[in-house]
């Protein structure tokens, strides 16, 4: 959840307005620009490798003849040196507040214009306004590779070797975890973020860039809600999943595995009482398990009862929902929907905004069995 102050959540429950603007960032220095961005979008995908992209119109009225409009590798807004931090700015009445939505790399200009007029006599750039296509700071660990294949030089903390192999800030969100000894990255194109993500399974998530442009872990686990999203009178419920499913609801899990030496490993969890017991009604249904990571009985136990437990525990479900525009919500945040018929708690698994007055974002629900 972006930070915020407390009244701004009150404000958020009524009527405010908005207004988008941007910072213009080279390196880790601001430039002196607050510019209007205008007909944008922002889309994040927790299941897409760079999980944030965004576009807009960047819109600046000179005041010494300056362009903005990039050429080549030069200009304030050249995707080859910008950065651009999206600042959404909520008023209602006296109140305002400013919510960072986070910082993009301006990935390309697919347009760019300049607008003149005759000054004392000279064609002279009275404005700029420059299209831009934004992608995520993950997209910076994506482009940057492995010169040769290397190991971590410490085995010992997956957050520590995720913060030497992409030199960012990290959040520590979940308990931190030891690194299989037999771990070895790859260089290959993308084979950095590839590491990340690596080390986010190990974590028991997925790693995402926040909008304090941290690393942190979203667990695959749905905790309490940090959040709520209000429906509202136009907002919609666009899809409710009330199937059932019992092919992904699994009873017993056998792991297999090797060691560090070749030699194999066993492991098997299995559901013992309830209505899912393996010698009750519904019978067995076997998943067999398999992983690199694991290379030792301690983990093969600790892997095949978390498989279990994640099937037996819940079935997960996408719902749909078109609400109104809360700028605090990220992408991985568990929220709970109000205004609805019944209660709803769900991580933000997709979330898509604009400058209109509602936003679109699935939630992952468990369904209890």
């Amino acid at each position: 959840m972006r930070q915020h102050s407390p009244q701004l959540l009150e404000v958020l429950s009524g009527s405010f307005t908005r207004r988008l603007f941007v910072y213009v960032f080279h390196g880790s220095d601001r430039l002196d620009y607050e510019l209007a961005f205008e007909s944008w979008s922002l889309d994040g995908d927790l299941g897409s490798a760079v999980a944030l992209s965004g576009s807009g119109t960047v819109v600046h009225q000179s005041t010494a003849g300056e362009s903005l409009t990039p050429v080549g590798t030069k200009g304030v807004l050249s995707p080859f040196r910008a950065r651009l931090e999206l600042v959404m700015e909520i008023s209602a009445g006296q109140f305002v507040e400013r919510v960072s939505l986070g910082i993009f790399r301006v990935e390309s200009v697919p347009e760019a214009r300049d607008f003149t007029a005759d000054v004392n006599g000279q064609e002279t750039v009275i404005a700029s306004r420059v299209t831009v296509k934004l992608l995520s700071l993950a997209e910076d660990i994506r482009r940057w590779g492995f010169r040769f294949p290397e190991s971590p030089p410490s085995f010992v903390s997956c957050y520590e070797e995720l913060r030497r192999i992409t030199e960012m800030p990290v959040e520590e969100t979940v308990p931190d975890q030891p690194i299989p000894a037999s771990t070895v990255w790859e260089a290959k194109q993308g084979g950095r973020l590839e590491a990340v993500q690596t080390l986010a399974d190990i974590l028991g998530g997925v790693a995402v860039v926040n909008s304090v442009g941290a690393w942190e872990i979203v667990p695959d686990e749905v905790g309490e809600p940090v959040a709520t999203i209000r429906l509202g009178v136009q907002g919609t419920v666009l899809d409710v999943g009330n199937d059932i499913e019992t092919d992904t609801v699994y009873n017993e899990v056998v792991g297999i595995f090797e060691d560090e030496k070749r030699r194999p490993i066993h492991a098997v969890a299995e559901v013992t009482t309830g209505d899912l017991r393996v010698d009750g009604p519904y019978g067995r249904h076997t998943r067999y398990y398999a992983s690199d990571l694991v290379n030792t009985s301690t983990q093969a136990q600790t892997a095949v009862q978390s498989i279990l437990d994640l099937s037996i525990g819940s079935q997960m479900y996408d719902v749909a929902i078109q609400c109104h525009v809360n700028p605090l919500i990220e992408l991985g945040d568990v929220v709970e929907l109000v205004g609805w018929t019944r209660p709803l708690v769900g991580r933000v698994v997709t979330l898509s905004m604009d400058s209109g007055a509602l936003m679109n974002v699935s939630l992952r629900v468990h369904r209890d069995l």
